[in-house]
């Protein structure tokens, strides 16, 4: 039984239904993946951002989305205990640099953004959030940091719509086999959740 969407447009059995060697498909594999990424979590990030109290939980989702992304990436199926290599890994991406390319940089945000905010609710050490910086990260004595949530949602939005770029090429052979294997796991828990709890109720999503 498939009654459980695996984002807001698609149901599992739309992405089973595509066949990862037909070319003609890789267009529907990208915005299924788009739509899940975009219709669940970045797009209600763009509508908080407006409001010039939402950096906290901005960035909470933009640090939830760039494991996630890190994921599809490397075809990861489970990332318990893997947070911290995939967040740093993800912020070696190019949308990040120069100002995120220490290791030092990366482990710091790790620490106290990402898990200050996702396990604290808040900044922790010598973190500032704020807007309209001519940088996307500056730097404030030996271990403090500004953080402009803006330009760094922005980079994590560019990021995405890199990757899905890539997914396009046909010879991205290696970023296709890991989203597969990504998202066939992802449709297989679905199709299980979906016969045990059977119809979706209007105005309920599925995880």
């Amino acid at each position: 039984m498939d009654t459980l969407r695996i984002s807001p447009k698609y149901k599992s059995s739309d992405w089973q239904a595509l066949n990862k060697t037909d070319a003609a498909h890789w267009s529907k594999a990208v915005e299924i993946v788009r739509d899940r990424l975009h219709g669940r979590f970045l797009h209600f990030a763009d509508k908080c951002l407006r409001d010039k109290f939402s950096g906290f939980v901005v960035l909470s989702i933009d640090c939830l989305l760039v494991e996630t992304i890190q994921q599809f990436i490397d075809g990861v199926i489970d990332g318990h205990r893997k947070s911290g290599p995939l967040s740093k890994k993800f912020l070696k991406g190019p949308r990040f640099q120069p100002d995120f390319g220490t290791d030092e940089t990366r482990g710091s945000f790790y620490s106290d953004i990402r898990c200050g905010l996702l396990h604290q609710a808040e900044a922790k050490n010598k973190w500032l959030i704020r807007r309209k910086q001519a940088e996307l990260l500056k730097k404030v004595g030996t271990d403090g940091y500004i953080i402009d949530v803006e330009r760094f949602h922005a980079a994590v939005k560019d990021s995405l719509e890199d990757y899905l770029t890539e997914l396009c090429k046909p010879e991205s052979a290696d970023l296709r086999t890991n989203l597969w294997t990504k998202m066939n796991h992802i449709c297989d828990v679905r199709t299980a959740r979906g016969a045990m709890y059977g119809t979706q109720s209007p105005g309920h999503q599925a995880p």
